[in-house]
This record gives structure tokens, sequence and C-alpha cells, in this order.
């Protein structure tokens, strides 16, 4: 038990190099200081000794920049040939395969004949890029457009990639002392479970790191290509005089639609004005002429007296 109490000062040490340098082996005693001063020699440097480091010229390659770059293209062209310079660049982004060309996204709108718009974005390779840039103009310039924006940004991940690469190399260092002492110490049954616990969950930190890792070198690796292809404005198109020409069309129909629709009106109608407004009419213009008689009656029996 003192043996794997030992061991998990030395774990805790180990996970903390890549964070804390300023750690020192005389915290622990006896075996563990020794294990533990070994593995702090052995943790590989972080990005943030970069200054002291770049003072020495047999070290000051290992921190060269990792940039991740993203270009920008807009291009203008007429609203008949976006479609097909679009697809030509995406039968050159396949034809130069997945090493050196991969396709993300691709999208396209279509308004009417005259507003058509576009989008891709790439994810290329530095050399190939470099040709594909020069087919971009060309290729457009054949379909009477021109270029109406250009852009170009990076992203410096290089901490991002050393820090990985470190918490990496230790998390691995890690594991080979934890699979040494399932090898070769014996404990007892409740020991060897944590260490295989212990173990496990490192593996696991060390395939995520890796995967990370890997994520970050192929955004160095392989450039972010976004393109826009936008129509070209038309002063007068056919859609402008098209809405008369429709409406001429849809005259008798709109004529055939009002009479229908008066037609269902006196429809509705037609029974509330045989049985109820018509009796309600006649019903209410007799009893005004009897009244009136009535009225009459009596002015003229005032009169005669």
């Amino acid at each position: 038990m003192k043996k794997l109490i030992a061991f998990g000062a030395v774990a805790a040490f180990a996970l903390g190099a890549c964070d804390s340098r300023d750690m020192s082996a005389e915290r622990y005693s006896g075996a563990a200081a020794d294990v533990a001063a070994e593995m702090v020699q052995a943790a590989p440097p972080m990005a943030t000794s970069k200054q002291s480091r770049d003072q020495s010229g047999e070290t000051q390659s290992e921190f060269s920049s990792y940039l991740a770059y993203r270009y920008g293209y807009a291009f203008r062209m007429p609203a008949a040939n976006v479609a097909a310079t679009l697809d030509a660049h995406v039968q050159s982004c396949l034809q130069a395969g997945a090493a050196k060309c991969q396709i993300l996204r691709s999208s396209s709108n279509s308004h009417d004949d005259v507003h058509v718009s576009a989008q891709l974005q790439l994810r290329a390779e530095p050399n190939w890029l470099e040709s594909f840039k020069q087919e971009l103009v060309s290729s457009v310039e054949a379909a009477d457009g021109t270029v109406i924006n250009s852009s170009v940004s990076a992203e410096d991940l290089t901490r991002s990639i050393l820090d990985t690469d470190a918490r990496l190399r230790s998390k691995m260092k890690l594991r080979e002392r934890l699979e040494s002492h399932l090898e070769t110490r014996n404990a007892e049954l409740t020991d060897l479970l944590a260490l295989e616990r212990e173990l496990a969950r490192v593996q696991g930190e060390i395939e995520s790191a890796t995967a990370t890792l890997a994520a970050l070198k192929k955004r160095v690796s392989m450039s972010i290509v976004d393109i826009n292809y936008q129509s070209e404005a038309v002063a007068v198109s056919r859609n402008a005089v098209s809405p008369i020409g429709l409406a001429l069309k849809d005259f008798v129909k709109d004529i055939s639609y009002g009479l229908a629709n008066v037609i269902r009106f006196f429809a509705a109608i037609l029974p509330w004005l045989i049985f109820v407004i018509i009796p309600i009419i006649w019903l209410v213009r007799r009893f005004w002429r009897g009244r009136t008689k009535r009225v009459k009656a009596v002015s003229k029996t005032k009169a005669d007296t």
C-alpha cells in the first residue's frame, strides 16, 4: 500500500509537470522523489519557455510558428455563367484528390434568371492551392467575370500545438510508468484495480490529446478557401416587364373569378332575402301603414269635434 501511495504522488506530479514548471521533486521523499525528478527532466519544454530558448541558436527551431491560413475570394459574373464556373471549380478539387483538396461546402441560390449566387468552401494543400489560384482567375475571366474581393488571414496555432504536444508526451510517459508498475510490482488486488483505472483514464486522455493535435496540424497543413459567386446587375431585364404580360394573361381568369364571387354572394344571400329579410320588411311596412291610418283617423276626429 505504501508503494501505491508513493506512486500516486509520482502520477500527480507528472500530470502537473506541463502546467507548472517550478514544482520541485524535493516535495517528495525516498524512491518517489527519485522517480519524480526523472520525469521532470524527461518532460518536454512548454511554449512559455520560448523567450529563454530563443536566445540559444540550438533550440530556436523548436518553436517555429504554426499558422492556419484562410483565403477569401468574391467574383461577379453574368448570371448564366455562375453555375458553370462553380461546377468547374468543384471538378478541379475532386480531380486533385482528397490529399490535396477537400470540399467542405457547396451551395447555389437562384431567385430568378438574373439574381444568382453560389458559395464554395474548400480545404486545400498549399502547393496545390498556388496553382488553383491561377485557375480561379483564368476561369472567372473566361466567364466574363471580375474579382471584386480577395482576402487572406492567418490564425497562430503555435501555442496550442506546442502545449498539446507537451501534454501528450507527458501523459505517454506517465502511461509507461503505470504499465511498468502493473508488470513489476506486487500489490494487493485493490491497489492493482486502482492502477488499472488510472491507466485507463490516462489512455483516454492520450487518445483525446492525439486527436486534438492531429486536428490542429490538419488546419496548419491545409488552408481554408471561401469562394463567393455573384451575378451581375442588369439595367433592364426580362423580369422587369414580365408582370404586365402576366397581368394580360390573367385578365380573363380574373374576370371569371370576379363573376364567380358575385354568383356565390347572391347564392348565399338569396335564402335570407326570401325567408327572412323580405318578410320582415313586409311586416314592418304593414305595421307602419296601420299606425299611420290610426293617427290620421284620430286627427280627423279631433278636427270634426
